[in-house]
Parts: structure tokens; sequence; C-alpha cells
């Protein structure tokens, strides 16, 4: 199979403002103002992973945890663990401690329950107006299955595993995705021209030969929310498909092409 980049992920809020709010007032995160069929969209200006928000469907499923009604968790990168739950604290933000040994040591809570992971990087050069996310953090309601579709199916690395979590790279490419046991099942949502705006948080692998994984995919038995579709609002096309535990993931290639 060609291969896939994974290195940007989306966001749907039910109040975009009050979310562009938090992510740009409260913590700095610089962004342009867009729309995408006339919803309001944000883009920020990340660095490691791209980080979009958007008007999520209303039927949207709320959040009540990591891993209950949010699969995927980005998790950003600090130079000072204290100094950034200082900055939480002044600002009135809520986050808590993490006990597991895996998983970002803090997880900040974002507008709708939204949560975050948090981690210390020594070295990281500090800049919140373009913070860098450096990837997700994913609970699986079926860690082996998770496994073998995040490797044998869309290509990443095995860098460590044991019996609660996995921990996946890809080559040439900083952002790296940890799977570990613990989450529920999502809904899966079909019929919409983005099925993934059904869910709080989503995944993209960027690929320069999209046919050519959509075929795969297909051979694969993937589930599909939403097929092979141009987009000529932000020349990209993309197919939508669910993971093994029906969380939405895009493939996409960006620029003109014809189906």
């Amino acid at each position: 199979m060609t291969s896939l980049t994974l290195n940007w992920f989306g966001m749907g809020a039910h109040d975009v403002l009050a979310a562009s709010n938090f992510y740009g007032g409260k913590l700095g995160f610089a962004f342009e103002e867009g729309e995408e069929n006339g919803r309001p969209r944000r883009y920020f200006k990340t660095r490691g992973m791209t980080f979009e928000l958007f008007q999520a469907y209303p039927e949207r499923p709320d959040v009540k945890a990591w891993g209950n009604g949010q699969a995927f968790r980005p998790v950003l990168l600090v130079d000072d663990l204290s100094a950034a739950t200082a900055l939480l604290r002044d600002q009135g933000l809520s986050y808590s401690a993490q006990n597991s040994t895996y998983v970002a040591p803090i997880e900040m809570i974002g507008p709708e329950e939204i949560r975050w992971g948090m981690m210390e990087s020594t070295g990281l050069e500090m800049d919140w107006a373009h913070p860098f996310i450096a990837g997700i953090e994913l609970k699986a309601a079926d860690l082996d299955a998770q496994k073998d579709f995040y490797t044998r199916v869309l290509g990443m690395n095995l860098r460590r595993e044991s019996n609660q979590d996995i921990l996946l790279d890809q080559p040439g490419f900083s952002a790296w995705l940890r799977i570990e046991a613990g989450g529920k099942a999502a809904p899966m949502h079909f019929g919409e021209e983005k099925p993934a705006f059904f869910h709080p948080i989503w995944i993209s692998f960027e690929t320069e030969h999209v046919r050519q994984v959509d075929l795969w995919l297909q051979a694969q038995k993937v589930t599909i929310l939403h097929p092979l579709t141009y987009h000529e609002e932000w020349q990209g096309t993309d197919i939508i498909i669910a993971d093994a535990d029906g969380n939405p993931v895009q493939v996409v290639q960006y620029g003109k092409m014809e189906i």
C-alpha cells in the first residue's frame, strides 16, 4: 500500500465562538477564521500536527471523558509542565493529573468537556501562539483490533507494546499515535457529506495517491462512512472510514484532481 502520513485532526464544537475564545483568548493560540459550506471554521497555526475547529452536527454525542464520548485526545507539548499548569490555574481552566505510567501526565478540559493531554518536553522552544501538538492518544474498546487497523491497514509502525497500550509512529514525521485499552466503541454516523462532524475529534492521514488507498481500503473491507469525494471548496479529495471501534478517520489528497 502507498504511504500515509498522520498529520491533522479536526474538532467539532457546538459553539465555535466559545471554543475560539478558549483556545485563542485563554490559551493564546493564533488562528485564522473561515467557513466551509456555510459553517464556521478556525485554522490554528500549530506546529507538529495541524488543528482545525469546525461546527459540529447538532446530534454530536456529549463528551463525558476521554474514552467515553471522545476516543481521540490530542497531546500538547510544553517546555515546563509546572508553568503550564500554573497558566491553566491563573486562567481558571480545568485540568487533572493522570495516574497511568503511559498516558500524558496532565489532562486539560476544554470547551464542551473535550480533553487534551499535556506533556513536558525539555528543550522545546515554547510559543503559545504556535503550540506544538506531538501526537494523538486513543482509548480503544478492542486494543488488538485497533493495533491491526492502524498497523496493517494504515501502515503505522509499532514502536512499543504492552498488555495495556501500544505506541505507533511513522517514518519521516514526528506525530505518533498511542492506543490505550479502556475505551468505548463509537456510534457510527452515515449519510452526511462530513460524517466526522458527528464526533468531537477525528484524525486525518494525508497521501499523494488517494485513489490507490481507496482501492486498498475497500479490499480490506473497512467500513466506509463516506465514499471518495472531490471537494471544490477546499481543493481536496477524501474518503472517510471508521477504525475498528467506529471512530472516523479521513484519508485525503490535497490539490485539484478528477474522480
